[in-house]
């Protein structure tokens, strides 16, 4: 009899031919929902959280292994071979709900509430950590570009600290799908263990044997698989999350862990994640040692309002509900206060107003409706406004000045206006003897002869100024910029930080969109005075849609588009949006409040090779197109492959492999992805390629 075989591929969401890769992403994606899930069910059959994970690590090890892939595949078709059904009769549950998942395919179409109405693909403010959620604000990037930079330089211990909710989780897990590829991971997300149970953690995480209760054979596996991985050129890291509930004796067996090194070089890498509270473990004295290794440390800190904005707006596009609900300027700023720019209670808290707004059937968010979120959820402390601050000091201190001017003037002051000529008081000694003005060189108090108080005082000498030195069009001091007559040239990268520093992130992104829209052949007579609301309307009446872009110039270039370029000014000094309108050779015209005309190195140590493009679908294709699609959308496709020579045989309502083959041609040939899907940058260099559309270009042809 054929006894009953769990189905690893169902369990793991992948095709039986899934490659190691797309395994690894399914079994991060399965241990992920095992993190996010809150609440345990009351049932007795419900198994437990540790053996849901030994379910998923079998199934793991099993499709990863090839001999006992080969060997479950024989015994799946066996089983098939007898009739047994893949889901025994009587069973009223699947893998996925063994594991305490919900079935995706199995979800209500109206899974929740406001979804419908405002037309979301998803809740857009869930509070699972998911990593195609990411928003990359300055202070994300630096947390992964040090993540990256401690890895490949191969130190022992990195730490990020920040507070709870300000997105540890979520950079972790985005930074691990990017790096599963190349670097064996140990992903630890439950710290409250013993030093035996963490070894047993990550030998189970690394796919070796866990389940020895003698440290000291479960480090002599761990010492061979890393010897082994580094004769491979493979590196190992161990990431723990929530590293401040980890005890002093499990820290001192991680620094223990960092010893596994060769004559040269570490071993393995450990990356301690935490809230600040992580600092006040590693300060005792028990744990100087482990201080002293850890050699990257930086701080998560909470988003400011115009991150806040994006991220937003961010999380609203993901969810496909752009241009579909919008927040008011004022509204965004409420969400701010309230959730004080961590991530997580942005999310609570826009959550809840998207919710009171589909009860008053408004796509609108005003303050008012973010002021009954934030009193429905309660407890929330604002961060102070400029107003509050008044009220609470500068009043008070202006309230303190005018009582000491008062005593002055009615204790001190009375004695000396006894004695002023003819009872006089200040108030009238001023008034009959004011002071001078009409001589530029001096300032000379002008006294009447007769009075007895006619002392003259040494003259005071006032400053002169030239006209030349009334107006500063120097760079070099940072004040607000007003527009020249032509193009101004610079030629380093420090008048180009003096320029843009002397404007706000807003200002900057709002001066450098104009150029963009002028590319468009947009009226900018209307455009005095834009503000971001102005310029969601004109994207909209004008069907204007945004490509985010993370590269090089050249792949600029290959898109052919003008783009805004995102700027990181140095010292702090934030980060600024600069128009990149077109290039000729070496030497590029970029547009803010001025034309600019610069080599295109000045930008290069300034430039987070991030860009925007906004560009326009003519055609409102789908997202993307791929093998085996059907509709017209297929034809008119193979017809404008066919005009640039891509394409070859009969035209036909299906995205079958000539489609494929000519859209590889296509990428390849202007250096874009070539996998053959009609996606959103694909559909950019199309719309630029045939002539029939009206498109700027980046490069002149």
């Amino acid at each position: 009899m054929i006894t009953e075989v769990q189905d690893y591929y169902q369990l793991l969401g992948v095709p039986h031919g899934a490659t190691q890769k797309e395994i690894d992403l399914a079994y991060q994606k399965l241990i992920s929902k095992f993190d996010s899930s809150e609440k345990k069910s009351a049932s007795v059959d419900q198994p437990t959280l540790k053996e849901r994970i030994e379910v998923a690590q079998e199934a793991y090890d099993t499709l990863s292994h090839g001999q006992k892939r080969e060997a479950y595949d024989a015994v799946i078709e066996v089983k098939k071979g007898h009739g047994v059904s893949e889901k025994p009769k009587g069973s009223k549950s699947g893998p996925l709900k063994f594991l305490g998942i919900k079935d995706n395919s199995r979800k209500s179409k109206h899974q929740n509430v406001y979804q419908d109405f405002f037309g979301f693909s998803e809740k857009p403010f869930d509070l699972t950590p998911d990593p195609k959620y990411l928003y990359l604000s300055p202070k994300h990037k630096e947390v992964l570009a040090h993540l990256v930079y401690g890895l490949q330089e191969n130190n022992g211990f990195l730490k990020i600290v920040g507070e709870v909710g300000t997105g540890k989780t979520m950079i972790c897990r985005s930074f691990l799908r990017e790096l599963r590829a190349d670097f064996n991971i140990a992903y630890i997300f439950n710290p409250c263990i013993n030093e035996l149970e963490l070894l047993q953690t990550i030998n189970a995480e690394l796919g070796l044997p866990g389940k020895s209760k003698s440290k000291k054979k479960l480090v002599d596996v761990l010492n061979h698989f890393l010897l082994e991985e580094r004769a491979k050129g493979h590196r190992v890291v161990v990431i723990i999350d929530e590293a401040q509930d980890l005890a002093t004796n499990v820290l001192e067996q991680l620094r223990l862990l960092s010893n596994l090194e060769t004559d040269t070089e570490k071993l393995i890498q450990i990356v301690l994640i935490g809230q600040p509270e992580l600092d006040k473990v590693l300060a005792k004295d028990g744990l100087r040692q482990l201080r002293q290794r850890i050699t990257i440390k930086w701080e998560l800190l909470p988003l400011n309002l115009e991150e806040t904005r994006g991220y937003i707006q961010h999380r609203l596009n993901v969810a496909l509900g752009k241009g579909k609900v919008r927040f008011s300027r004022q509204a965004v700023e409420m969400v701010y206060r309230y959730s004080r720019g961590i991530p997580r209670m942005i999310n609570v808290v826009a959550d809840r107003t998207l919710l009171i707004a589909y009860t008053q059937s408004t796509k609108k968010i005003t303050p008012k409706i973010v002021k009954l979120a934030v009193s429905d959820i309660g407890e929330l402390d604002p961060l102070e406004s400029w107003a509050d601050k008044f009220w609470k000091l500068v009043l008070p201190s202006g309230l303190a000045a005018g009582l000491i001017f008062f005593a002055i003037n009615f204790f001190a002051l009375p004695g000396y206006n006894k004695n002023a000529p003819e009872g006089k008081d200040i108030s009238a000694l001023i008034q009959e003897n004011p002071m001078d003005l009409s001589t530029p060189g001096e300032l000379v108090p002008r006294f009447s002869p007769s009075s007895s108080m006619a002392v003259q005082p040494a003259p005071v000498k006032a400053p002169v100024f030239s006209k030349t030195e009334t107006v500063n069009n120097d760079l070099s001091t940072p004040q607000r910029r007003i527009p020249s007559n032509g193009p101004l040239s610079v030629l380093d990268p420090e008048k180009l930080v003096t320029y843009l520093s002397s404007l706000t992130l807003v200002e900057s992104k709002l001066e450098a969109v104009k150029w963009i829209l002028e590319a468009w052949h947009i009226d900018l007579g209307q455009l005095q005075g834009l503000t971001e609301a102005d310029l969601e309307m004109i994207e909209e009446d004008h069907q204007l849609s945004s490509f985010e872009v993370n590269g090089t110039l050249e792949r600029l270039k290959s898109l052919n588009y003008p783009a805004l370029l995102e700027i990181a000014l140095p010292n702090a000094q934030g980060t600024k949006y600069l128009a990149l309108v077109s290039i000729q050779g070496d030497t590029a015209v970029f547009g803010s409040v001025d034309k600019i005309k610069m080599p295109l190195s000045v930008i290069d140590s300034l430039w987070t090779r991030k860009a925007i493009i906004p560009w326009k679908d003519f055609e409102n294709l789908p997202e993307s197109l791929g093998i085996g699609y059907k509709g017209k959308e297929a034809i008119w496709l193979q017809k404008n492959l066919r005009l640039l020579g891509y394409f070859q045989g009969r035209e036909a309502p299906l995205y079958g492999p000539k489609t494929v083959q000519a859209m590889m041609k296509l990428q390849r040939k202007n250096s874009i992805k070539d996998d053959g899907i009609f996606n959103t940058d694909s559909k950019l260099l199309l719309y630029n390629l045939l002539q029939i559309y009206s498109t700027p270009r980046l490069v002149s042809q």
